[in-house]
């Protein structure tokens, strides 16, 4: 499959893409499988793991792969007490919660936890006519607070800690290339371009007032998702929850201890089979989130195109990696962390972990490599590859 032609971020080399699965040391050459159905939950008990993943079936050539496999203590098979489970279709996937409570305590607190998500999610839309973010994208000013000022905060230390290469500021050129619509497609070059012509994390006023005349199409969806997965698990913590894990499609965040063992088990997809897994990482209490090639694309011309955009150039990033796991105190800086790495690369991406407190993370190449940062094996936090 041929790879676009794409303008090259300054000092960045596109490599190309490995041209079959026999590339990459690690993996053996196996038939490639045919696609789930759509809407699947996979809930496969190996011993006492659980590996659970979501395959959204695509409407037209979209095809969309949440990131992680989440592998927790099955009761069916480990004996343990069974802890409360529900999960519900929000901000464009599957949320799972997993919690270690009594039955009075859990149900009512999963329900607040999903209400608290749906607060983040409307917050955060750019299309809510009315809403902050609709005002500032037609250049009427707004003031931007509560969860949306916090969202945009942490977007902007990214953003700035990363180079822009996080970049809050996209809204229209995601649009026009229809990620996360029925209608994924190439843009025209000079489309493209004008798109970009409005963007730049440096255009962000510092505080919370966007004032008149200052359009900006705000894309939040690179954080949002993890910082209500964040909010959702302080909702649990306020409600007296010991222990569990919220799960939103591959953001995901623990607290406590988990009942039996202390560590949770975290798969890791691997992107050139995203229904095997390239290794596990065992956390304690932390938040994990992960961009990937694989997780949404569309093929156009038999080239493909995924959904991570450099916002240097306005098309997909091609820096030499696959798949990007950040390990991360929070789910909010997990998730903008993940994207600044995979649109950075290898080397610059490891280099911006490496500098972040409290923050680690697993790297898979396009040559099926797997990266590290220098605290995992620390106490904390293991990965083991497959």
């Amino acid at each position: 499959m041929k790879t676009p032609s794409i303008p090259p971020r300054a000092g960045l080399r596109i490599p190309s893409l490995p041209r079959d699965r026999r590339s990459a040391k690690r993996h053996l050459w196996v038939p490639r499988r045919p696609p789930l159905s759509p809407f699947p939950v996979l809930s496969l008990c190996f011993g006492r793991l659980t590996i659970l993943s979501f395959v959204k079936g695509p409407k037209g050539p979209l095809h969309f792969f949440l990131l992680l496999g989440l592998l927790l203590a099955n009761p069916s098979c480990s004996g343990q007490t069974q802890p409360f489970k529900e999960t519900r279709f929000m901000m464009g996937t599957l949320v799972d919660v997993v919690v270690y409570a009594g039955k009075e305590t859990a149900p009512g607190a999963a329900g607040q936890a999903f209400e608290r998500i749906l607060q983040v999610e409307a917050a955060a839309h750019p299309s809510e006519e009315g809403s902050p973010l609709f005002q500032v994208r037609q250049g009427k000013g707004a003031r931007l607070g509560g969860d949306l000022a916090r969202i945009l905060e942490t977007a902007m230390h990214v953003s700035r800690a990363a180079s822009g290469a996080f970049d809050p500021t996209l809204g229209e050129v995601v649009h026009l290339w229809g990620f996360g619509r029925d209608d994924p497609h190439l843009p025209a070059p000079k489309e493209i371009q004008q798109a970009l012509d409005g963007t730049g994390y440096k255009r962000v006023p510092v505080g919370q007032c966007c004032p008149e005349k200052l359009d900006i199409w705000f894309d939040l969806g690179g954080v949002a998702k993890g910082y209500a997965v964040d909010a959702a698990v302080s909702v649990f913590q306020e409600a007296g929850v010991k222990a569990g894990i919220v799960n939103a499609g591959g953001d995901l965040r623990t607290f406590g201890v988990r009942p039996g063992r202390g560590y949770w088990k975290i798969g890791v997809q691997d992107p050139e089979n995203p229904q095997e897994l390239a290794g596990v990482l065992e956390v304690k209490e932390a938040a994990v989130a992960t961009s990937g090639d694989y997780q949404r694309y569309f093929e156009e011309g038999g080239i493909r195109y995924h959904h991570i955009l450099d916002p240097a150039t306005g098309y997909p990033a091609h820096t030499g990696l696959r798949g990007t796991t950040v390990i991360a105190s929070d789910c909010a800086t997990a998730d903008a962390l993940a994207t600044a790495v995979f649109v950075l690369g290898p080397e610059k991406g490891l280099d911006l972990l490496e500098k972040w407190d409290g923050a680690e993370g697993v790297l898979i190449t396009e040559d099926g490599k797997i990266l590290t940062t220098s605290g995992i094996g620390e106490e904390g936090i293991r990965f083991e590859e497959r």
